[in-house]
Formats: structure tokens, C-alpha cells, sequence
């Protein structure tokens, strides 16, 4: 197994762990955090992102314990 990476949503302080994976560009697709929908990196030249949250962060536009539906 790799060793993952940490990082932490600017946004709204959610945490991932992201893991480097060589792979083509024809997968490309865009990413958003789970938690507030900010765009996340996918590439780091020939490697793309996978990232994994293991936190989620602050509880933005949350009312009464729901997520808004985005």
C-alpha cells in the first residue's frame, strides 16, 4: 500500500488523504469536495488524484443537521 498524502480543504477544512496514481489522461474528470463543493486538483503531471475525506470539516450551510442539496 502507499503512504497517503494530507490535505485539507481551504474551503471548509475538510481533511482527505490523497493518493497518487499514474494513469492516463483520457480518465480526466473534475472534483469537487464532498463537503462544500470546491473544485479539487485531480492532476499532478502524469499522476492523477484520489482523494479520500477523512473529516468533514466545518458544518457549512447546514440547517437543523441537513446538507443542502446541491
Amino acid at each position: 500500500m502507499t503512504d497517503a498524502d494530507k490535505f485539507q480543504c481551504p474551503i471548509c477544512d475538510a481533511q482527505y488523504d490523497v493518493v497518487r496514481v499514474e494513469a492516463p489522461r483520457t480518465h480526466d474528470k473534475p472534483l469537487l469536495c464532498l463537503s462544500c463543493a470546491a473544485p479539487l486538483h485531480n492532476r499532478e503531471g502524469k499522476f492523477a488524484l484520489k482523494y479520500f475525506r477523512v473529516s468533514d470539516g466545518m458544518e457549512l450551510g447546514r440547517r437543523n443537521g441537513r446538507r443542502p442539496g446541491f
